[in-house]
Parts: C-alpha cells; sequence; structure tokens
C-alpha cells in the first residue's frame, strides 16, 4: 500500500532537484565573468623644469593600452591641449599661448597626462613641477659648454643688427672686452689692461664722443671707440671709487679724496683739472650742470659739532691740478658721524640733490633740496617722502627723471621726483624673493618707465639668481624668474630685453606681451 505525497513535499523535492542541477552546473566550470583589465600606466615628466624659452617641452608615456585613443595635459585641473601621442617616449611642446597664466610669470606649473586607451580605461600621471617663462628666442653657444656672452654684458643695437658688449679674463688673465653678434660669434675684442669683476660697469656709446667708458672700481678706466680702440684711461696707479660720463663724452672720475676730469682722448692717464676740496671725499658722483660740474662732500664747519653736507661748484671747463670752487652751498646740517653721511643723489639736470636721511628702527625718509639754495627749507624744500620702513643703500632716477629708485637691501619704493609720493602699486614695495638681496638694478632706455632688479644671496662672490621686472611703478611688478645657476640682463636700443640665463642668451618677448596676460 502506498500514498501520494502531499503537495508541500513535492515542492521540497523540486527544491532540492534545482539546487543538486544548479551544484552539478557549477562542477562542471560555468564561466565567470572577466576579471577587470587595470588601467593604463601615465608617466609625465618635464625635460628642463626650469625654462626660459618659447616653448616647453613635456614627455610622456603610456603603458598598458592596446592602443591609446587620447592623451591630454593638464596643468594642474586646467586643460592644456590633447597631444598626438601614439606609443613609446614621446615629446610635445607647451606653446606659450597654450599655458594659462592665471598664477602669474614665470608661472609655476604643476603638469599631468591623463590617457585614455581605445577600450575605455584611463588614467592620470603623478604631477610634475615646473616654471616657465615664455620668450622670444634662445642663443646657445655652439660648444655645449660654452657661454654665449660674459657673465655681465650691455646690448646695443636691436632687430638683426643687435651685438653684445662683455668684459671676460681669459686664459691670458688681462681684462678684455668682447663684442658678440647675436649669433654668439665674437666680432670683437680688445685688452683692457684692467680686471673685469662682477662690479665692472660698461657704459653706453656717448653721441657726441661716439665711444664708452668701461671701469672696475679700485681698478681703473678706459675709453673705448666703436672699433675697440682705446682712446683714454685712468693711470695705473689711480685708485678709481666712482665715474660719470658728461655730456661731451669725458669722464669725471673720483677717488677717495678729489674729483677730476678725464678726456676721453687722453690716453696718458692726467687730468684737465682735479678737485681736492673734500677733505673726506665726495659722498656721491658728482653731476654736470651747465658749464660746472657739482661735487657733494661733508664737512664739520667751525665752530660746530654737527657734520654739514655741502655741494662744491666746479669750473667744468677749467684747467688748474687744484681747482677751487666757484661757490659752496651749504644744503643741510645731519644727525650722525661726520664718516657716516646719508645716501645722497643728484638729479639728472643737477638742480636738486636727494637726501635719504636714516630715523630710529631702522626707518627712512628722502628729501629733496635745492641745489640753487642753501639750507634745504623754505623754498630750498622741494619734498618729504613719507616714512619708509627701512635703511636706503642708494637713491636712482629714471624714467627721464620723472621716478626716484629708492633701493634698500631688499625692498625698493619708486617716488615721483615732482612731490615725493610713493607710485609703486598699491604702496606696496617691489621686493627680492625670501633672503636674496638686490645686487644690481638695470634701467630701461632713459626715457622709458622700465625698471629690472637682479638678486642674489648675500654670498661673496655670489652672482644674481633672480630677476624681478617692473613695467611702471604704477602697474607694479610683472614677472619675477629665479634660477639655481645665475642670470644678468641688459636692454637694447629698442627697449627689449636681453638675460643672460645660465650659458644661454635670452631675448624676452615685449613686455607688453607680458602685460597682456598678467593677472
Amino acid at each position: 500500500m502506498h500514498s501520494v505525497p502531499s503537495r508541500p513535499f513535492a515542492q521540497r523535492a523540486f527544491l532540492a532537484t534545482l539546487t543538486f542541477c544548479a551544484s552539478v552546473f557549477a562542477a562542471c566550470g560555468d564561466p565567470k565573468p572577466p576579471p577587470t583589465p587595470d588601467p593604463p600606466v601615465v608617466t609625465l615628466t618635464v625635460p628642463q623644469p626650469n625654462t626660459a624659452a618659447p616653448s616647453l617641452t613635456v614627455r610622456v608615456i603610456v603603458a598598458g593600452c592596446d592602443s591609446v585613443a587620447q592623451v591630454d595635459i593638464y596643468d594642474r585641473d586646467t586643460f592644456l591641449k590633447t597631444v598626438p601621442y601614439t606609443s613609446g617616449s614621446m615629446d610635445f611642446e607647451l606653446a606659450s599661448n597654450e599655458i594659462k597664466y592665471t598664477r602669474g610669470l614665470a608661472v609655476n606649473l604643476s603638469l599631468n597626462a591623463r590617457a585614455t586607451c581605445s577600450d575605455g580605461r584611463t588614467n592620470v600621471s603623478q604631477p610634475q613641477a615646473a616654471t616657465f617663462l615664455p620668450v622670444t628666442k634662445v642663443i646657445k653657444d655652439p660648444d655645449p659648454n660654452g657661454q654665449v656672452v660674459t657673465d655681465f654684458f650691455i646690448a646695443e643695437g636691436s632687430g638683426t643688427n643687435v651685438a653684445f658688449i662683455g668684459c671676460g679674463n681669459p686664459t691670458t688673465g688681462s681684462g678684455t672686452l668682447f663684442r658678440v653678434d647675436s649669433a654668439g660669434v665674437v666680432r670683437n675684442s680688445v685688452e683692457m689692461g684692467i680686471p673685469c669683476t662682477g662690479n665692472t660697469v660698461i657704459t653706453s656709446i656717448n653721441p657726441t664722443s661716439k665711444k664708452r667708458w668701461v671701469w672696475t672700481p679700485g681698478a681703473g678706466a678706459v675709453a673705448v671707440d666703436a672699433d675697440f680702440k682705446i682712446t683714454g684711461r685712468t693711470s695705473p696707479t689711480y685708485f678709481l671709487v666712482s665715474l660719470s660720463v658728461m655730456a661731451n663724452g669725458d669722464a669725471l672720475v673720483r677717488d677717495r679724496y678729489t674729483v677730476s676730469r678725464l678726456k676721453h682722448t687722453n690716453a696718458g692717464g692726467t687730468f684737465q683739472w682735479t678737485y681736492k676740496g673734500a677733505v673726506l671725499g665726495p659722498i656721491s658722483p658728482p653731476q654736470e650742470k651747465g658749464q660746472q660740474v657739482l661735487v657733494p662732500y661733508v664737512a664739520q664747519l667751525e665752530f660746530s659739532q654737527v657734520p654739514q653736507v655741502i655741494v662744491a661748484y666746479i669750473d667744468a671747463n677749467g684747467t688748474s691740478q687744484e681747482m677751487q670752487p666757484v661757490q659752496e652751498k651749504k644744503i643741510f646740517a645731519y644727525n650722525g658721524e661726520l664718516d657716516e653721511p646719508p645716501v645722497t643723489a643728484f638729479s639728472a639736470d643737477g638742480s636738486t640733490l636727494y637726501v635719504a636721511f636714516l630715523f630710529g628702527n631702522n626707518q627712512s625718509r628722502v628729501q629733496a633740496c635745492s641745489t640753487d639754495l642753501e639750507g634745504c627749507e623754505g623754498a630750498a624744500l622741494k619734498w618729504v617722502s613719507v616714512t619708509l620702513p627701512v635703511p636706503l643703500n642708494f637713491l636712482m632716477p629714471f624714467s627721464a627723471g620723472s621716478r626716484l629708485a629708492a633701493i634698500g637691501t631688499q625692498r625698493v619704493w619708486f617716488l615721483d621726483s615732482s612731490n615725493g609720493l610713493v607710485t609703486n602699486k598699491g604702496g606696496t614695495s617691489v621686493d627680492a624673493s625670501g633672503q636674496l638681496r638686490i645686487m644690481q638694478v638695470q634701467l630701461g632706455q632713459p626715457t622709458s618707465p622700465e625698471f629690472y632688479l637682479l638678486n642674489g644671496p648675500n654670498v661673496t662672490g655670489a652672482m644674481p639668481q633672480e630677476i624681478v621686472a617692473v613695467d611702471s611703478a604704477e602697474k607694479g611688478e610683472l614677472f619675477r624668474y629665479e634660477v639655481s645657476s645665475s642670470l644678468s640682463c641688459s636692454v637694447d636700443d629698442s627697449g627689449r630685453l636681453w638675460m643672460r640665463v645660465g650659458n644661454n642668451l635670452v631675448q624676452a618677448l615685449p613686455l607688453s606681451d607680458y602685460r597682456a596676460v598678467k593677472p
């Protein structure tokens, strides 16, 4: 006798059968979904991560794709361009107009590459830092270890006729002046008989004499014509402190105690005249004013313990070796030591003497005094600047005399020479970066407002490593560019900036191009 299973039991048996079948199918190797492929490996490098060039080279490698559909270059999250990557290690150029300058010039980049395989897999490279200053062109010496121009140089001419004048000490050990063309080929040279140092100054060609002066503090000076012939010089025993050029091309030279006029045609080192009245020596370079030469010096007058700044007027066309002043103006008395005079500078026409006074807490003020009146008060006092928070080391008129640069160890203010007001953008000084110090200043053309700071470490023998460009005081800093090697700069006759960056010579873009993208 048997009975029919109840309906619930039958259902359980059916389910058990299904479970058994499923386990059998599993045991028989039913296919699983394929594993997800790994993303591609993307690498971006920058062969020259600190670059002043027309474009920036990046190197891309993509591994792990059967084929690459697309590679995009980004600066952080900002898309720059898509590059035609195919395979292996490939170099691509980022043109100057393909980079965004929202963070200024020279721009600090953080570059990455985003690659997509043809099957849709994608990945991003690790970010690579780079500094890029766009320029017009780079000139390199044919010798991989050669340097196109000397450490410091000046540019003359413009366009295809530009050349570069520099002072160097070749293997002979004798200071030599070189002229190099725009291809880096030496066209002229002459041994000068004075050494070249980082402090050597090369003046522009004088429009009257058609000559330039090359001088090294503590060593001497030579006058050189356009054909690189020496026509004038100081004597070998003369201790040169400073040199300024007269309108006719003659030099006003000073040693520790005297001021003399040296003709640009006198190769024997004798002077047309010498003024010896500044017992403690002139306190700044003398200035030609009409038919006279103004010499600033300090003295302590009889029956007084207060030092005075005095300007002596010397007959520019005199011929005595014991010149006496035509007149003297007692400009002002100052609180301080006789042998620690204030920083002074003349205006270009000699009508004004600018004086930087040091106050408590290392603060300074600049005062403009007439050289035609005594006392620097009342009508003789033209203006007094606001208090600046650092001691000042130099005062320098520029931009056709309309501006006066008040230069400290690390900071610069630009004053309106007509009223002494600070003209810096926002009233903020232009500063050297970090611990760097202002080593040199490069001006634009005589009537232009450009101003360049060359900054370097406070180490003996160090050279500038940073340039800060200002296209006008009111607009403020235009760009700053720092290198680990060294740099220098000059401005050609058209106002274009040229820089020596390491061993290479670089022509910057017109400053208006930089200003167009300056945030």
